[in-house]
């Protein structure tokens, strides 16, 4: 190399922000999973299937994707920024900001009320210069499923779902009708409704995926039913390894997870843009996030 290519300026190659495609999942989970993330490709259809216009990535000639985005539209109540990564070896360098500008612009031009993130500590920084506020912890409980003793929840039917869908709009207050509907048609043998006196008091919806099962959204009014709920599932999948996002103010959700054989991991950080009110939920009756990518 001589003095000349010594000190010319380095030539940046082509980075191109640009929409998901269905093309784009198998590279995304690559992606994700390079960071080492658990994601998989059924986890990216669903995204690109709730906000096929707000889901993001970078390219870059000659390499490929090198970041990604995923934003979860509630109408415009609410809306969920997730999947946020960026290839190691381009960390650094302000595409992550690059992503998440183009989730949030997304998000205010459909004029949602709220925008939330479950955030990593890596996340933190970019996330507060953005504008973003801490405003409670989500744990993650693991562990493998066992089976104990004691009343059971029954199996959701199809003709249970109204009942269900009405149920999570009046707990959880906003209505996430798309996002129930796909997870009971993917899983249809991992979800519950628990029936007193022919009222649903609650329901648990789960999904299966490489490393195992995560159970959310897992809703009810009672201690009793969110337990009933509880043992069917972990019943259901016995043996398996299990996880469960819990918010850390919902002292019920954890009492029973430390009972059901569950350990407490690593914390995320919820936060919230700008000084938007929080959803008006029923913060006891909400024992299990969906997923930390869409709340």
């Amino acid at each position: 190399m001589d003095w000349e290519d010594r000190t010319s300026p380095r030539q940046e190659p082509g980075r191109t922000l640009r929409t998901m495609t269905p093309d784009d999942i198998p590279a995304t989970v690559a992606l994700v999973n390079s960071v080492g993330w658990t994601s998989g490709l059924a986890d990216w259809a669903r995204y690109l299937a709730w906000s096929p216009d707000g889901c993001f990535v970078i390219e870059e000639d000659g390499r490929g994707l090198i970041g990604s985005v995923s934003t979860t539209p509630y109408g415009t109540a609410l809306g969920w920024i997730g999947g946020l990564v960026v290839a190691p070896d381009r960390q650094r360098q302000g595409l992550g900001r690059r992503l998440m500008r183009a989730a949030l612009d997304t998000l205010v031009t459909r004029q949602t009320e709220r925008i939330m993130l479950d955030a990593t500590d890596a996340g933190l920084p970019l996330y507060r210069a953005l504008g973003f506020r801490e405003i409670g912890i989500i744990e993650r409980w693991e562990g493998r499923a066992s089976t104990y003793l004691g009343p059971r929840a029954q199996r959701m039917r199809p003709d249970n779902f109204e009942a269900v869908a009405q149920l999570d709009k009046v707990l959880f207050r906003i209505r996430r009708h798309h996002i129930l509907m796909r997870l009971l048609d993917e899983f249809p043998d991992l979800a519950w409704v628990d029936v007193q006196r022919g009222q649903a008091e609650g329901y648990l919806l789960a999904r299966r995926s490489s490393n195992g099962v995560t159970i959310g959204p897992w809703m009810a009014w009672s201690a009793a039913s969110a337990e009933r709920l509880l043992r069917t599932a972990l019943e259901a999948v016995q043996g398996e390894q299990v996880r469960v996002h819990i918010p850390a103010n919902n002292a019920r959700a954890r009492i029973l997870s430390s009972d059901h054989n569950l350990k407490r991991g690593r914390d995320f950080t919820r936060m919230a843009y700008g000084d938007a009110p929080l959803p008006p939920a029923e913060p006891m009756a909400e024992l299990a996030i969906t997923s930390l990518a869409t709340g």
